[in-house]
């Protein structure tokens, strides 16, 4: 499936209802689905990282961080940064989504890690200390 097949499949089905509990929801797959475009398709998967990563249901903001947002950071640091940093500093509920991601990749690097915790911590002041911290490590 391309991707623009794959962003039109999830639109469909998100937000869904109720919470995302087990990878045999539809609405997980279609993530993991979008996830086999990171590489190549960094653009289009920020776009929608973007649109629905200030979604009111924590358990899709999970999703969407540990299916497409770690990653994104983690094969294209220096491109989604700032644009990261940016809805970070301008979404409350997308802080949240970027708390839940854990480093690799790119983003462990010395230098990148420092600017993820970095965020991190404002996030975390920003959020509440405890708020959606699963994997974030500072």
């Amino acid at each position: 499936m391309n991707v623009d097949s794959a962003v039109i499949q999830a639109d469909r089905l998100l937000p869904g209802e109720g919470p995302i509990s087990d990878e045999a929801d539809p609405r997980w797959r279609a993530l993991l689905e979008l996830r086999k475009h990171v590489e190549a398709e960094p653009e289009a998967i920020w776009e929608f990282v973007r649109r629905w990563g200030g979604a009111q249901d924590p358990t899709l903001r999970h999703a969407l961080a540990v299916c497409l947002l770690q990653d994104l950071l983690a094969r294209h640091f220096l491109l989604m940064y700032p644009r990261v940093e940016e809805r970070v500093h301008e979404e409350h509920r997308f802080a949240d989504t970027f708390l839940r991601c854990s480093k690799w990749g790119q983003s462990a690097l010395p230098a990148q890690s420092e600017l993820f915790d970095r965020l991190t911590r404002f996030a975390l002041k920003w959020c509440g200390a405890g708020a959606g911290s699963l994997g974030a490590q500072v």
